[in-house]
């Protein structure tokens, strides 16, 4: 049987290494699966950027040129994946991006697995404009994910009736955030819209947190926070909003399949994330392309798995041929004790609108209307 080597390509070291560490045990899990299952052989490549985004287009580089390998899984940030997707394009390889991520994009070297911004931020803004919330802070940090999705976030709380009391942005890995909880403390702020990421978010998030968590403290919501990042915040994480395309508390058969299996591999204090299940769909995916195609020709392989429905442990899943994005089921769920417990649940997979063309438009009319996800007992 002929073995067909992956890239995979995650930060396991540096700002954003629990993240990275998530997603390469997903990814390396799938593929012993996958190879156990014995209909198509995967054999690993992985490199570590260590967060430096130039080191994402050079390994990159070593990965695809002279034809070595075909397909690349991975990518965190999307500095990383707009850094490497020149590098595709010259080489004729193709990148399963496997996180959510700002929208505004659709390249031809692309799978986007991760959620697009009307499965993840969008029906968060929605959610707490209908709950109340108007007096809103932005924190993010300072690279196009953060960007980008507190510019969508300030257009849609704006429309929808809320004023911004201030947005700031933290370089990543920084951990100086005193003068940031300081200025959040006195604008009177309800809400924060955190896009941190890495020991940015963990130290805002302490920080916050050991400024009392009582009445009067603002809310904090995010589209990014995942099982990865609980562990780091601790206490801080209790009540904070998030929402994602699965949480380990998701109720499903391929799920307790999936946690026995984990417990097996990991033991049982294993802490798996959307970034780990979306990276192990990710390469199940890319195996039965290759299986379907009976080869790893990028465009054959795209064209057999963007042509029906997967069932996953995300839940029924399908990749628009035209956009190159998945239709998700969006979950939005609290911290609680050092897990997430999933509050709502759209029920069925959401259509991908990475342009937001689509999208209505909030309005005022959003306050104290109810929220359109279905609400989990």
């Amino acid at each position: 049987m002929r073995s067909f080597s992956v890239g995979l390509l995650f930060s396991t070291s540096g700002p954003y290494s629990a993240l990275g560490r998530s997603a390469l045990d997903g990814a390396l899990m799938a593929i012993d699966e996958v190879n156990a299952a014995g209909r198509v052989q995967l054999s690993p490549v992985h490199s570590d950027p260590q967060g430096v985004p130039e080191k994402y287009e050079s390994m990159t580089r070593e990965m695809v040129q002279d034809g070595r390998l075909r397909h690349v899984v991975g990518g965190i940030t999307s500095w990383s994946r707009k850094d490497v997707i020149p590098v595709l394009e010259k080489h004729g390889a193709l990148l399963w991006y496997p996180c959510p991520y700002e929208g505004f994009e659709c390249n031809d070297h692309v799978v986007y697995l991760g959620a697009s911004p009307n499965q993840h931020l969008v029906p968060l803004i929605d959610h707490v404009l209908a709950t109340g919330s108007r007096r809103v802070f932005l924190v993010g940090s300072n690279y196009v994910w953060g960007w980008e999705t507190l510019r969508i976030a300030r257009e849609r709380l704006v429309a929808g009736g809320a004023e911004l009391t201030g947005e700031r942005y933290l370089p990543l890995g920084e951990t100086d955030c005193a003068h940031l909880i300081d200025e959040v403390a006195a604008t009177g702020a309800d809400l924060i819209v955190n896009s941190l990421i890495g020991p940015s978010n963990h130290a805002f998030m302490q920080a916050l947190s050991a400024r009392g968590q009582g009445a009067g403290a603002p809310r904090v919501v995010s589209a990014n926070q995942t099982e990865a990042d609980l562990d780091a915040l601790g206490p801080a994480a209790d009540g904070m909003l998030s929402i994602g395309a699965w949480f380990e508390t998701l109720q499903s058969e391929a799920n307790a399949a999936l946690s026995e299996r984990l417990a097996a591999r990991f033991g049982a204090g294993y802490r798996a994330s959307c970034n780990f299940a979306t990276a192990y769909v990710a390469v199940q995916m890319l195996a039965q392309g290759i299986e379907r195609a009976a080869s790893d020709e990028p465009r054959a392989v795209f064209g057999a798995v963007s042509e029906r429905e997967h069932d996953t442990v995300l839940g029924p899943i399908a990749i628009d041929p035209l956009t190159r994005h998945t239709s998700l089921t969006p979950r939005l769920a609290v911290a609680e004790g050092g897990r997430f417990r999933i509050l709502e649940d759209a029920g069925s997979p959401v259509v991908p609108d990475p342009y937001l063309v689509k999208t209505p438009p909030a309005s005022p009319g959003l306050a104290g209307r109810k929220p359109e996800l279905r609400i989990v007992s």
